[in-house]
């Protein structure tokens, strides 16, 4: 009788808690609920690799004693057993009597392994596996390797190469975690929904009652560029749903009048509102709810979500304004280098330490940069950076230095001063390491060493340098630390924006020229009226990774269902479309019959022709039934304004937009998008390049005019002597007009 009692309470219980949280499941079936609400929490294993956990030294030495694998730990995950499963071989000249391994969890030692005096083959190596204690795990972990290494207890030299340990590659740890039940609260916003501390993909669902307006995809693309600059390099995928019950962290965007089936019974609201919910049948699942009166209040509860989070606590937010919101100016992007300004090396920083590097052989100072991609390079000695930094004064009788590298490739050198307390400056270039020739290969910019496009990485080294004590011992003083002063500047406002079109790199990697407005206010994205999921998957991660490379969400971005009445004059345009998505009728009577004619004819060629070919534009028509994918992307002028561009996405099929969204959020493939147009297909990515190139920018007309003639020194040295023999003719004639004045002055007196 108690048994019963007890569970009836918990059932009342569990009613109660859900009419709280106003998310009543109007389920047809609700036998889930027969015994009760399911409190079992989720478990789950993983197994986290070293690999996977970004750790790059795996051998250790005399000098370079220790390395580190980090990984965290979610919000709302709670360990409950951990396992490090790793092995490691070693020099067989260490002592075993003094020789060991330390490993250290949080800087708690956790165990000592003796080395083994014995030479064992590397394929009998014993595997070793430790439990550590979960009470140790924090938000941010540590695990720490540290070699004790000795081969000789009367002459050591700590930089003989007999002394060395090296950790197994395929080690790893072992999770065992359980689902915590979270306060729905919007203080812990964003998470769950993005956890800084999860280092894995993020994987966020967007659910909608059914196939959204333009307006709900105006919002949904708001927020997940946002939250595609909150992964940043982990990347985003939003898979989407129509009218589903969530099962994972998810976000619902539902009307007054349009609702999914599982928040029918959800009251109305009056003004743009955000709430956090759990799921009504997964207590585990949090659920992000944007609400509105209609769609258009959408846009405005993302836009008060995106700006506002801050300052939002309790469950639910209601957006009364949103004021003093100013159109984002071209090329400020917050993960960009400005160009109005010399901008400091502070700036970029993630993390206090960055800038600092500890240590004989420390980690490399690194930054990552940047570019607005239409720089105009052409002919310059390189970017300007004023470099200031500082370090421990090396032995005086060997040189020290410091390295300078772009991604990964040796740009310069410095050696560092000795004397103690100075700071030394340096005036340096970035150099551009290849000259371009565009009037003749017809491409953008290509650039080895400083590729434009992409993320860059520039990289300090420091190199102490150690004097040798006798013949037994190499001993560093110690305490050795090199620093890049965080008011070093690197200066491109003096460059000009000149870039040549269409390049899918550019497109790929920097989302140009659409980031050229961090907030996209003069883009828009093209779509058909009726969209599948998957059409609607490809536009989020499409938004998603704009707002990992700007940093910004793209909140002004504009989408539109093709019409006949579209203002594009003024706007780069997007087209995510099937090829049959457009109406005949609209193909032929309306205003962007051009635009999407033209792209027809771009995407045929591209796949049948392998070239574009204006005098014939029909000039071959196969046609095929195939049940394979294929996705293709291609860029080409606006026909409605030269300063503007087109960049297509176009699906075969519903089942081919996954091709497509992947191509954005895989590295390996993204790196393959190139030239005017990508084929996609479920092998790889084929591109071609044509010589339809267009430019946008401006330059100083006499810049402009030897850029595009310095190919042509014949036609240059023509037009150089037409223009003098002009210049010098204008001149003849105004000397000649000034005497006959001075003439006719003089007869009259």
């Amino acid at each position: 009788m108690i048994k019963v009692i007890s569970k009836l309470a918990f059932v009342l219980y569990c009613i109660g808690y859900l009419i709280t949280a106003n998310a009543v499941e109007p389920l047809a079936n609700k036998a889930i609920f027969d015994n009760g609400y399911p409190e079992a929490a989720q478990t789950e294993s993983l197994v986290l690799s070293f690999a996977g956990l970004g750790v790059s030294q795996y051998k250790l030495d005399g000098v370079r004693r220790q390395t580190y694998v980090d990984f965290t730990n979610r919000l709302d995950k709670l360990v409950k057993k951990l396992t490090l499963h790793f092995s490691f071989s070693h020099s067989p000249a260490l002592l075993s009597q003094v020789s060991h391994l330390k490993v250290y969890f949080n800087d708690n030692l956790i165990s000592a392994l003796p080395i083994d005096a014995q030479n064992i083959p590397i394929d009998q190596i014993a595997s070793h596996s430790i439990e550590l204690n979960p009470k140790l795990i924090k938000d941010f972990n540590q695990i720490r390797f540290e070699l004790v290494g000795y081969y000789d207890l009367v002459c050591q030299d700590n930089f003989s190469k007999t002394i060395w340990a090296e950790l197994s590659k395929s080690s790893y740890l072992g999770v065992q975690q359980q689902a915590l039940a979270l306060e729905s609260q919007l203080e812990y916003f964003p998470a769950p929904f993005f956890d800084s501390r999860d280092n894995s993909q993020l994987n966020l669902p967007f659910i909608f009652p059914s196939t959204p307006d333009e307006h709900t995809l105006e919002a949904a693309a708001a927020l997940a560029s946002w939250f595609g600059a909150e992964a940043n390099w982990r990347k985003a995928n939003f898979p989407v749903q129509f009218n589903k019950s969530p099962s994972t962290h998810s976000v619902v965007f539902a009307t007054n009048d349009n609702k999914p089936d599982f928040l029918l019974d959800y009251p109305d609201v009056d003004t743009p509102t955000v709430e956090i919910i759990s799921s009504p049948t997964e207590r585990y699942t949090k659920i992000l709810l944007i609400l509105g009166k209609d769609t258009q209040q959408l846009k405005d509860a993302v836009v008060g979500l995106l700006f506002g989070h801050k300052v939002m606590t309790g469950r639910t937010a209601s957006i009364k304004a949103i004021d003093n919101l100013p159109l984002r100016k071209a090329y400020d992007a917050p993960r960009w280098v400005r160009s109005d300004r010399a901008v400091t090396f502070a700036e970029f920083i993630e993390y206090p330490e960055q800038l600092q590097s500890a240590g004989l052989q420390g980690q490399p100072v690194s930054l990552d940069l940047r570019f607005a991609p239409d720089l105009f390079t052409w002919r310059e000695k390189g970017i300007p950076i004023n470099l200031l930094y500082r370090n421990t004064p090396p032995e005086k009788a060997i040189t020290s230095r410091l390295t300078m590298l772009i991604n990964g490739r040796f740009i310069d050198g410095f050696e560092l001063p000795v004397e103690k307390h100075e700071t030394r400056i340096a005036e340096t270039l970035v150099p551009l390491l290849a000259a371009q020739n565009p009037s003749k290969t017809r491409q953008d910019f290509t650039l080895t060493g400083l590729d434009l496009s992409k993320k860059n990485q520039l990289t300090y080294d420091f190199n102490f340098a150690v004097v040798k004590a006798g013949e037994c011992s190499a001993v560093p003083a110690g305490g050795e630390f090199g620093a890049i002063d965080g008011s070093s500047t690197i200066d491109i406002s003096d460059f000009n924006h000149y870039i040549a079109l269409p390049d899918l790199s550019v497109f790929a990697n920097s989302g140009f020229p659409f980031t050229k407005y961090a907030d996209l206010h003069q883009t828009t994205i093209m779509m058909a009226q009726q969209n599948s999921a998957e059409a609607i998957n490809l536009l989020l991660n499409f938004a998603g990774h704009l707002g990992e490379i700007t940093g910004y969400p793209s909140h002004r971005l504009s989408i539109k269902f093709a019409a006949d009445n579209l203002a594009l004059k003024d706007q780069d345009i997007i087209i995510i479309a099937k090829p049959d998505s457009f109406s005949t009728k609209l193909i032929e009577n309306s205003s962007i019959s051009a635009l999407l004619k033209y792209n027809q004819r771009i995407v045929d060629q591209a796949i049948y022709n392998g070239t574009y070919d204006t005098e014939q534009p029909e000039k071959i028509k196969v046609s095929v039934d195939s049940q394979g994918l294929l996705g293709v992307i291609s860029g080409f002028q606006s026909p409605f304004n030269n300063d503007r561009s087109v960049v297509s996405m176009i699906a075969t099929s519903d089942n081919a937009y996954p091709l497509l969204s992947q191509a954005l959020i895989n590295e390996d493939r993204l790196a393959l998008i190139k030239g005017s147009a990508a084929i996609i297909n479920q092998r790889g990515i084929k591109t071609l390049q044509t010589d339809e190139q267009y430019f946008i920018g401006h330059l100083p007309v006499h810049t402009l005019i030897w850029f595009h003639f310095s190919d042509h020194p014949l036609l240059l040295a023509i037009l150089s002597i037409i223009t003098l023999l002009l210049i010098s003719f204008i001149l003849w004639r105004l000397l000649g007009v000034l005497t006959q004045k001075r003439l006719s002055e003089g007869a009259k007196k």
